[in-house]
């Protein structure tokens, strides 16, 4: 009898005791969830009801900011999503009850999690039904603004307690409320304020009590429930509704009737119905408010999208309206560029900017027609720069720290001698070498031999600092970019965009770097500040290596790889700089005026060969679109770039670089070049 007893006692003990461990387990693994909660961001901005505005300013001064702000009329924010926020007292109480009688009928009495529901929704899963369901108002609201509806436990226990912590911190109301203006209502509506419109085109407080139970209806599943496509299964469930508002006493009988009598009858809002597409402008200053906003409030990208779409902002862009009319034209017809044997159109992207300010005036980021918004834009993708970057990672710091001029000759020949088992390196463009140049001609041919041996003379790690640090081109890898081909060949490891690129050259006009921005400043609708997006601006280098630079990318214009290709050079000076990726699968031309800065790519999405262009095409595509801004704008009043009274032309010995020559005969062949001078010389 002891030996039953005994064990009896010793499996209740082990029993208790893992009892005891699945409780003790069980709350530690429950403790992580503790401080679940909805981003307090999310809470808030859904109380701002508005669309976004985009505004562009008619400049009479520019550089001053003298000018008027004009709205955008064709840009519109709203990616498909229609909003207009709603307060509770405007909401009418038959809409209400819906949403309660079918939703979550014992809203009032829970504190966030229907423990009931809860219960049998896991028992129904477990014994096989694949319906987990059990959400109350309080955690679908959870799930509506975190857009998180991945089909987990964790997903739902977190859930649970973000739910509990929501009905700590606000009353019944004011949850009802914000459920009920970010609940999806299909079509895009979030909210009933948006369904209301759309669907109805009134505003909540005059929906009939059949109306209501139409939207209420919806959010069980608004693509099956859709009074538009699906008007017979929304007529099953708004019956649904209407029967759970009479058993729990929100309407009586007669109500009940009149209201499942009543057919579905929409009256469609044409204006909720907007689908418009974007230009590549817009997509682009999006993006840069989006990473800014995010970035000063510490946002996820989902809350930041949120309070972005639904803000009701006001962004005030840098966009210059004429010349991103040119840009959408030329880059919409595809017989502006050039198409393969195969006959398969390449891809090309191009910016527009002020030298002076790095404002971004115009932007295309790919061929053809735009069909759709935020789509993949070629001038922020990153790619290899080419010979464009030698300007700015080679030849300017050396210049600036005198390691060279304009006359200095180096050797044309390899940096490594060819070998049984390898090539000579570095290879020009034309597989050969000439032999002593100056650093004229050097630029002007954009010789690879010559801006190995000058980058040697700067400092790889020098030359990468000036290129990330003071230019902020970001894409550059410090572990794998430090290299002679990285640097002085254009061949970064992930390349880098051509915003960034294009960006960099401002340091040409006057020395001084400027961050290339989309937008100055965007305020709320009452026109409190949001986001202060101030002109960031370093001086670089002098303003006598800026104008030598400029004078030395003139010739690539005039004698050097771009020569010919180039027309706009009759009406106002121009410098640049070609470049092609050692592969050959990218071409760009980086070119300026006095005014105005602007960069090119072509290439394909998918990289391979260019060969079959010819020529470096994107030098073509710049002066078409650049030679179309200055004949339908005001740009070209200032024609000639200007050069500090402490640089001067100066003759030089050709073959050895001597300034002055030593003795000018016949059999001393020279050249003239710009030099750097002390004004008391």
């Amino acid at each position: 009898m002891r030996k039953p007893i005994k064990l009896l006692l010793i499996t209740a003990i082990v029993f208790s005791f893992l009892a005891t461990l699945a409780v003790i387990c069980g709350s530690l693994y429950l403790l992580k969830y503790r401080d679940s909660h909805v981003d307090d961001t999310l809470l808030d901005i859904n109380r701002d009801s508005g669309k976004t505005e985009f505004y562009c300013f008619d400049f009479n001064n520019r550089r001053d900011r003298l000018g008027n702000a004009m709205l955008i009329e064709n840009a519109r924010l709203d990616s498909g999503v229609k909003y207009k926020y709603i307060p509770f007292d405007e909401i009418p109480e038959d809409l209400v009850n819906a949403f309660i009688a079918i939703e979550d009928k014992r809203f009032f009495e829970h504190n966030g999690i229907d423990y009931y529901r809860t219960a049998r929704a896991a028992a129904n899963y477990v014994f096989g039904s694949k319906r987990f369901g059990g959400s109350t108002i309080t955690q679908q609201l959870v799930k509506n603004l975190t857009e998180n509806d991945e089909f987990s436990i964790d997903r739902k226990l977190n859930e649970a307690f973000s739910a509990i912590d929501l009905e700590e911190r606000y009353d019944k109301t004011e949850i009802l409320e914000m459920y009920l203006n970010v609940i999806n209502l299909s079509e895009g509506c979030r909210g009933v304020g948006a369904a209301a419109e759309f669907f109805y085109s009134k505003a909540p407080s005059e929906l009939t009590l059949s109306e209501s139970a139409t939207i209420a209806a919806i959010t069980n599943n608004p693509s099956k429930y859709n009074p538009k496509r699906n008007p017979q299964n929304n007529k099953k469930r708004r019956d649904l509704v209407l029967k759970c508002m009479l058993e729990q006493g929100y309407i009586d009988e007669s109500e009940y009737v009149k209201a499942k009598n009543a057919p579905i009858e929409l009256c469609l809002s044409s204006e909720a119905e907007h689908n418009g597409i974007n230009s590549w402008y817009i997509d682009m200053v999006t993006e840069d408010v989006l990473h800014d906003l995010c970035k000063k409030y510490n946002l996820s990208e989902k809350a930041g999208s949120f309070l972005l779409y639904q803000g009701g902002y006001r962004i005030y862009t840098a966009m210059d309206a004429q010349i991103q009319s040119i840009l959408d034209e030329y880059y919409t017809d595809i017989y502006n560029f050039p198409i393969d044997n195969e006959g398969n159109l390449p891809q090309s992207s191009m910016i527009v900017m002020d030298p002076y300010t790095g404002d971004v005036l115009g932007v295309a980021g790919a061929i053809g027609e735009k069909k759709g918004n935020r789509l993949q834009n070629f001038a922020t993708v990153k790619r290899p720069p080419g010979s464009t970057l030698k300007p700015l990672s080679v030849y300017a710091p050396a210049l600036e720290k005198e390691f060279i001029n304009w006359a200095t000759i180096i050797e044309d020949s390899p940096v490594t001698q060819a070998t049984d088992e390898k090539k000579a390196w570095p290879s020009n463009v034309t597989n050969t070498y000439v032999g002593n140049v100056d650093i004229q001609y050097a630029v002007a041919h954009s010789l690879n031999t010559v801006a190995v041996k000058v980058l040697q003379q700067v400092g790889e790690e020098s030359s990468f600092a000036f290129l990330n640090e003071k230019l902020r081109i970001e894409s550059l890898d410090k572990s794998r970019d430090i290299g002679l081909a990285s640097l002085a060949l254009g061949q970064p490891s992930r390349g880098i965009t051509l915003r960034e690129l294009t960006a960099a050259y401002t340091i040409f006009q006057e020395g001084i770097m400027s961050k290339p921005r989309s937008y100055f400043k965007v305020t709320d609708s009452n026109g409190v500040v949001i986001l202060d997006n101030t002109s960031e601006q370093e001086a670089v280098l002098s303003r006598e290596t800026a104008a030598i630079m400029t004078k030395l990318l003139e010739t690539v214009v005039d004698s050097g790889t771009a020569s010919g290709k180039v027309t706009l050079d009759t009406k106002v000076d121009v410098a640049g700089k070609s470049g092609t990726s050692q592969s050959n699968c990218d071409r760009l031309f980086v070119g300026y005026t006095p005014e105005l800065l602007a960069g090119v790519w072509l290439g394909y999405e998918y990289p391979k060969d260019l060969s079959v262009f010819g020529g470096n095409v994107s030098v073509y595509i710049w002066d078409d679109v650049m030679n179309k801004i200055y004949e339908c704008t005001d740009f070209g009043k200032i024609q000639r770039f200007v050069v500090p009274e402490t640089v001067v032309k100066l003759t030089y010995d050709a073959t050895t670089g001597e300034l002055p020559p030593q003795r000018i005969n016949e059999e001393v062949k020279t050249e003239e070049g710009w030099f750097r001078i002390h004004i008391d010389q």
